[in-house]
């Protein structure tokens, strides 16, 4: 098992999946620290459904494109088999008919992609959700004087980019996965043994 200072280091360099099971099994392993660590704890498991639900969801859409792109590369097949053996008043009729069969499975394997992006968006929205939470609680705990319409308009416009249907995924991953990162570290600094007592 991993010491705690041993299992934070990814997660500041590259937190995955299995980087952040280390974690939990470190700060598991911190009994008497363990109400300190509860809310470290609740961070790392929702971090760890975030980044799981994204690499199953990636692998899915990675899959996808795949297929789509083998359907677009058979419609040049069978469109060129078309040309190839059909004659006179069937090369047209062939043409016509293939073209519009080949178009409907292009058009129809693109859905998947479509699909993929429908799909991702809701871990997203999970994502938001949990972390104006979450950052609600922090900025709470750290700055209890600032007005609450103020906190709240904060986090909204920290977590808009990821709400904004025009924001390329691989961007909303990305800022959803730093913001976990820096909320999860806010609440991991304190149990480090040079941070004090109880450590």
């Amino acid at each position: 098992m991993k010491s705690l200072q041993e299992a934070i280091q990814p997660i500041v360099s590259m937190p995955t999946p299995v980087a952040l099971l280390d974690l939990q099994g470190a700060l598991l392993a911190r009994r008497h620290a363990m109400e300190a660590g509860e809310r470290a704890l609740e961070v790392t498991a929702e971090f760890y459904h975030y980044l799981s639900e994204l690499q199953s969801k990636l692998a899915a859409r990675d899959y996808s494109e795949l297929a789509s792109r083998l359907d677009i590369g058979a419609v040049g097949a069978v469109a060129l088999e078309n040309l190839l053996c059909a004659e006179g008043k069937e090369f047209w009729k062939r043409l016509a008919l293939g073209g519009m069969a080949e178009g409907l499975m292009v058009a129809a394997s693109r859905q998947y992609v479509k699909g993929w992006q429908v799909e991702t968006s809701l871990v997203y929205s999970r994502a938001t959700w949990y972390l104006s939470r979450a950052l609600w609680q922090l900025s709470s705990e750290t700055q209890a004087d600032l007005p609450d319409s103020q906190r709240w308009e904060a986090i909204q416009r920290l977590l808009a980019p990821a709400r904004d249907p025009d924001v390329p995924a691989a961007s909303k991953a990305l800022l959803l996965g730093r913001i976990y990162q820096v909320l999860l570290l806010s609440y991991l600094v304190p149990l480090l043994p040079e941070s004090g007592p109880g450590s």
